[in-house]
């Protein structure tokens, strides 16, 4: 159970204005005690319970947080339908309503950010994103959601920048950049203390860790290979043919789990347009064709699946996990028939019909 006890303390010390060291002397410790208490490092003597809860003017029961215990599982079941919301409006709604009904948390908080930032929403509300940014910087406790609230911020400078006389710069976010944790840092670096321990579920924490591990290597990958022009198409279309392979024998039984989206489109969509390019039909369709089988594949799939690959046997999968209202058909018909840059002969052709058949 999580003990909120230091989190309420500096709140209401901030709400009510007050330092540490007028509280401490209120109570008779020092400020160093009031400062642990805070960060979470230790709790204030039970007997001291009833004279801080005066103090405040709240009972002891919302000192402790216990109305938010109370609450910790709706709201997680909350968040996490929230989470698995596609649909701008929808998104917008749900998050509007967890502000009103949990407007101090800053897991809402940080989701009320990212929604500005991510859906582009930034006119008439960079203040609002300032505001929350500044707010769970200086009073959340979570280095998670602190670390992940820088995240959001960066992003948010880097488009910034891009608008003229923004007044933004790289310098701007290149300071929180340095700031983040190395991925050393991070907690899939530790997943094996898991199985040292026998915790019950080290194999699933682990076959996360993995996961996220070759997601980030994905990303990371492919944003230095094709964003950037030092590389000739012939060795880009080598790294996706081996990252093709690559996740197919990871996931050997077929079901892709959180790289469905990569292997539907960056792998096989992504390399017929290549082949296209290079004037090469017959793999073009080849790779389209398997992209759209695969994009059936996947929404035909029940929402939650079993993997029987070898590395991640027994690990469920969510495919909500990928969005609520995720259509992976719909998703690849737009690409095929406006985002690649195929030309009109070529998808005037039998076979490139045949394949958006498919998708529809």
């Amino acid at each position: 159970m999580t003990i909120y006890l230091g989190e309420n303390i500096k709140r209401l010390r901030q709400e009510k204005g007050i330092t540490q060291e007028t509280l401490a002397e209120f109570l008779s410790v020092s400020f160093q005690s009031v400062s642990r208490w805070e960060r979470g490092e230790s709790y204030p003597d039970i007997t001291l319970l009833p004279s801080i809860s005066k103090f405040f003017g709240v009972s002891v029961d919302e000192l402790l947080g216990v109305n938010r215990i109370e609450n910790e599982s709706e709201l997680l079941r909350l968040l996490e339908l929230h989470d698995n919301l596609t649909d701008d409006n929808l998104i917008f709604e749900s998050i509007s309503n967890l502000m009103k009904k949990y407007p101090n948390d800053f897991r809402v908080q940080l989701r009320y950010m990212g929604y500005f930032v991510f859906f582009n929403k930034l006119e008439n509300n960079k203040n609002k994103i300032l505001s929350i940014y500044e707010n769970i910087q200086k009073n959340c406790t979570n280095d998670a959601v602190r670390i992940c609230a820088k995240r959001y911020y960066i992003y948010y400078l880097q488009m910034l920048s891009a608008e003229p006389d923004s007044g933004v710069s790289f310098e701007d976010y290149e300071k929180i950049i340095r700031e983040m944790p190395r991925m050393r840092d991070g907690r899939e670096i530790y997943c094996f203390s898991y199985k040292v321990h026998n915790h019950p579920d080290c194999y699933e924490i682990i076959q996360e860790a993995i996961e996220e591990e070759i997601s980030i290597l994905y990303d990371t990958l492919s944003d230095y290979c094709f964003i950037s022009e030092k590389f000739p198409r012939d060795y880009q279309i080598e790294i996706v043919e081996r990252t093709k392979n690559f996740l197919n024998y990871i996931y050997d039984d077929g079901n892709y789990s959180r790289m469905w989206r990569v292997v539907i489109n960056c792998c096989y969509g992504i390399l017929g347009w290549f082949y296209f390019q290079k004037g090469d039909n017959e793999k073009a369709f080849l790779n389209l064709r398997k992209s759209a089988e695969l994009a059936s594949e996947f929404d035909s799939l029940e929402r939650v699946t079993t993997l029987h690959s070898t590395l991640f046997e027994g690990k469920s999968f969510d495919k909500q996990t990928l969005g609520s209202n995720f259509s992976a058909k719909e998703w690849m018909k737009e690409l095929m028939t406006v985002h690649y840059p195929l030309s009109d002969e070529f998808k005037s052709t039998p076979e490139f019909k045949e394949i958006i058949s498919i998708l529809e």
